[in-house]
Order: C-alpha cells, then structure tokens, then sequence
C-alpha cells in the first residue's frame, strides 16, 4: 500500500481522471502526481513519538473520539495511545465466531471490556458484497464499494455512541512493516493513501463524522521514521510489539499472528452472485458496452471461486465493483438527483445529453 503510486492509472472514462487526496495536477507534463513523502531526520525516541502522538489527538481537543477496534496490533497501539493520555474515547468493531478470527475476537473482548463506550456489530450480517444495490452514486468503480455494508454499520454504531472522529490503522502495516532506508529521500510511504477516500465520501462525510489513520499524520510518519530509521522488513512486527509493549495488549507483544479474511470474502462473495448477475445484466443493458457482456461474467463465475488466488478476484471483484458503479449512477438519474441537460458540443452541430 505504501509504495503504491496512483499516477499511472488509467482513466475510467476518457478524458476525465479523478484527483485523490494528496495528489497533484502538473500543467507542464500533463499527469498526475502522487507523490512520495520525505519524513523529517532527527534523534528517535519513545518521548518525541508520545510528543507527536499527544500533538495529533490535542487537533480534535472537545470533540468526541472513536476507534476502529479490529484486534490487531495497529488500532490496538492507538486505544493504547489514547489510554496512556486519559483521553476519552468509545470503541466500534466488527466481531465474528469464526475461528480464524479467535485472536482478534480476544483482543477486542478485552480492550472494550475496559472501554467506557463500545460497540462490536455482527460481522456476517455486513459480509463483503452485502446490499451492494444500496451503494450510492460515486465518481469512478471502487473495490472498495464492496465493503460498503460494513462501513455503514460501523458509522451508524458512531451514531449511535456520539463519535464524531473515527481513527483507524491504516498505514499502520507501511510504517511499521516495511525496510525502511537511512535516507529519508528514498522513503517509498505516501501518507495520503493511508485512509481510503471511498468511505469518507460515501459513508462518514455525509453522515457527519470525520474518518481517518492515526498513521497518515506526517508528524507520526516523521516519528516513526527515526525510530526504524536503517531498519529491514519486519513482516510479524516484532519490533513494534517489543518497543510499543507498554500501550498494548499482552497478547499482542508475546504473540505474531496472521488473520485470514478469505472465509469472510468468499461467504460474502458467494451469497450476493444473485444480486451480482442482476446487476451486471443491468449494467449492460444501460451502457451496451462489450465490458458487461453476460459471458465475460459467467466465464469467471464457471472457475473454482473456493481457488485462493489474488489475480482472479481482483478481476472478479473490478467487474462487480464496476457494475455497482453502473447502477448507482442510473438509480441516481432515475431519482433526478443528476437531472439530465443539454450541452451544445464545441462545434454546436450536435447536442449531448450530460
């Protein structure tokens, strides 16, 4: 995620390519830039992180704080941060029995046991692919669409608990995971990639509530860097769970762990093809583009969808995501929320309906 770059992508419609947070237009190229960020030098220590972490939280002094409470070590280290400075905060998760989850069900089980306010929803009620038909109208295919249950069920558990500032992890696995070079020019991390523009358009913006990683602060970046400044990749985070051990669950200091969401993706997956195959014949039938062709859907649906393979579902998942783009955007026309109008062309011989 850190070392994506977002430049080279490729239009959705021709012509138009859509600007993201922390990306820029160059006139003189005639691209986009999604630049990379040069982190500050300096001595690193557990007292200049605190010093950063404590000037993050203090931007949103009088408003009511919330975390994404996975059970991972990432949000665990900011409820950690947020205890360690008696701020007050509530908790709002996903939980799930399924096995593969058990440690991250433990973690969540004791931290919101200590929480002041707290909510975990039901993660099978809001599996991937759930009520895509109620996705809203968005400017360009998003796999992150898929989702879209889930981070509505969490932004109404906000509601539900007065949050107004939801802190998530992301980012959490660049920084603390990824070799990090003893120049900061050759930092690969993009911070602005960190939170994921989809839900904060679509789902919490509207609903009132800000949305975003604790870890896309350049003031934590900067913090982090010195401290794993020249250090190598470190896939289980086991520095992290040693140096950061005082703000965190013992289970997450003693212990490395790998979550398993594939159980959760195929059940969502496999429950929707239904909703799925409506939708891409809609898809097809407004746009009469090859793209949406009956078959191109079934020849990837007829292949083993139990096959643990990420180069297949991200082909399946594009395909759906762009038909839910498809749909939301007509079911928004049909309720005159973009009303149709006439738009003289350059040349004025013709007249194109917008």
């Amino acid at each position: 995620m850190g070392a994506l770059d977002r430049s080279p992508w490729r239009p959705v419609i021709p012509g138009l390519l859509p600007l993201y947070p922390g990306m820029s237009w160059c006139a003189d190229s005639n691209v986009a830039l999604d630049p990379t960020y040069c982190p500050k030098e300096g001595e690193g220590s557990l007292a200049d992180f605190l010093a950063a972490s404590r000037r993050f939280f203090d931007r949103f002094e009088g408003r009511r704080l919330g975390v994404q409470l996975s059970g991972g070590l990432d949000s665990s280290l900011v409820i950690g941060l947020l205890r360690h400075f008696e701020i007050p905060h509530a908790l709002v998760g996903l939980k799930t029995d399924r096995y593969e989850f058990r440690t991250e069900r433990h973690v969540q089980e004791k931290l919101a046991a200590a929480a002041t306010a707290f909510e975990l929803i039901d993660g099978e009620e809001c599996l991937p692919c759930s009520n895509v038909k109620g996705v809203p109208p968005h400017q360009v295919p998003d796999l992150l669409s898929l989702n879209y249950s889930q981070d509505v069920a969490m932004a109404e558990a906000c509601g539900r608990l007065g949050i107004e500032v939801l802190f998530s992890g992301g980012g959490g696995d660049n920084l603390l995971v990824e070799t990090v070079p003893e120049d900061p020019a050759q930092c690969v991390w993009r911070p602005q990639i960190f939170t994921d523009p989809f839900p904060v358009d679509v789902v919490y913006r509207p609903r009132g509530i800000e949305f975003g990683s604790f870890f896309q602060d350049k003031g934590i970046v900067d913090a982090v860097y010195r401290l794993r400044s020249g250090q190598g990749e470190d896939l289980r985070k086991y520095w992290a769970r040693m140096f950061f051990s005082d703000f965190l669950p013992l289970e997450l200091v003693e212990y490395g762990y790998c979550a398993d969401f594939w159980g959760r993706d195929i059940d969502g997956m496999q429950a929707a093809l239904p909703t799925v195959r409506e939708l891409h014949a809609r898809a097809a039938a407004l746009t009469g583009s090859d793209y949406f062709a009956e078959e191109r859907l079934e020849d990837l649906l007829a292949q083993d969808l139990l096959r643990p393979e990420k180069s297949f579902y991200q082909r399946l998942e594009a395909r759906i995501s762009s038909a839910v783009w498809v749909c939301s955007l007509q079911k928004a026309i049909a309720a005159g929320q973009y009303p149709r109008r006439e738009v003289a062309s350059e040349s004025g011989s013709e007249v194109a309906h917008t």
